[in-house]
């Protein structure tokens, strides 16, 4: 049978009660799931019909494949806030879109209501739905109600009135670009010119750039992040614990000026062989808009290539969204947290197969 004899199929998207008994296996497949995944019982899993305003079954060919749910919240989250709840598809579904149906159907709902803004809940085992919310226009928050205190909860919203749209990807810098002067009233395109290096994790243009990225971006977003590093001996002792198996540090000149910088270092235990990580992908704030940070991450995945790498992982925080949004544009995908970074409740982790 060729793919234009395949018959089409039907994809069907009901509301229905929440005691629905198709609903229901459907919510009771994803608690085993869950709990196959993280061995224990979900927080949620006693949750009942109460404050659900809106459940949606999906059936392929008139079969019973996917669901979910809103909640309205307005007790716990302010007026206007509704919560997504057991989104999930059975495993011989995925990979058809049907998360995608259910999520653009319960807006669709949402907002009818007048519910202004969906916040919800998923779990670092769970890396693709992650990445579906991410591609779809949620962003992450600070933990709230039952999993502000849960290390392994990871929580989203997104604001119905907004459009999302995806960045379109942004060219390769060229050796000189177009930049506004930075006047107060003249935006007069000046050309620049872009230079990349190599050079070794203790250059001393490196090490400036390492420290700017720690005082003018990680204490501003993670004030917490400063007393860890105290407790772990200070900053440059940290500096130099991050740089042990550092292969390579690029770093590009703006005029002259570094301004911006990406290591490569081998990654390690239980990471995976023939593995790198990115570590202090960072553009000085003056310098963003030139399209650096994809430059060099094109040049550190030659790089990698280069040293017969096939694969490259790295880790952010959820308070850098437009960091997220970067590397989910070029390719890279959400996994679960790697070592050292399984624990941690601020952790972000993806990868790119070379």
């Amino acid at each position: 049978m060729t793919a234009q004899d395949t018959p089409a199929t039907a994809v069907a998207v009901d509301l229905v009660d929440w005691d629905d008994p198709d609903a229901t296996r459907l919510r009771d497949a994803q608690q085993t799931e869950l709990r196959d995944r993280y061995g224990a019982d979900d927080i949620g899993h006693t949750m009942t019909g109460e404050s659900i305003v809106a459940m949606v079954l999906v059936r392929v060919d008139g079969v019973p494949a996917a669901c979910g749910a809103l909640r309205d919240v307005a007790d716990e989250q302010g007026a206007g806030v509704g919560e997504l709840k057991r989104l999930y598809v059975l495993p011989a579904y995925r990979g058809r879109g049907l998360s995608r149906v259910v999520m653009t159907d319960l807006e669709a709902r949402a907002r009818a209501l007048g519910f202004g803004r969906l916040v919800l809940e998923t779990g670092v085992q769970q890396p693709e739905a992650i990445g579906l919310y991410l591609t779809s226009g949620y962003h992450p928050i600070e933990n709230f109600g039952e999993y502000a205190a849960e290390v392994d909860s990871r929580c989203f919203a997104k604001d119905l009135h907004a459009t999302p749209r995806r960045p379109a990807a942004a060219p390769a810098v060229p050796a000189s670009a177009a930049l506004p002067d930075g006047g107060a009233n003249t935006p007069v395109a000046v050309r620049h010119a872009v230079t990349l290096r190599a050079v070794g994790w203790d250059n001393p243009d490196a090490v400036r750039l390492r420290r700017a990225m720690f005082d003018e971006d990680n204490l501003p977003r993670y004030p917490e992040l400063g007393r860890a590093i105290e407790r772990r001996g200070g900053y440059d002792a940290n500096d130099a614990s991050e740089g042990i198996g550092a292969l390579t540090t690029l770093i590009a000149d703006v005029d002259g000026e570094p301004v911006a910088c990406v290591t490569l270092r081998t990654a390690g235990p239980g990471v995976g062989d023939h593995t790198g990580e990115l570590k202090k992908v960072f553009v000085r704030g003056r310098a963003r808009g030139l399209g650096l940070a994809r430059t060099l991450l094109a040049e550190v995945e030659a790089e990698a290539r280069a040293r017969a790498l096939d694969r490259l992982v790295l880790h952010t925080g959820r308070r850098q969204p437009e960091a997220m949004t970067l590397y989910l544009s070029v390719g890279y995908r959400s996994i679960v947290p790697f070592p050292p970074h399984a624990g941690d409740p601020l952790a972000m982790c993806f990868a790119k197969d070379l």
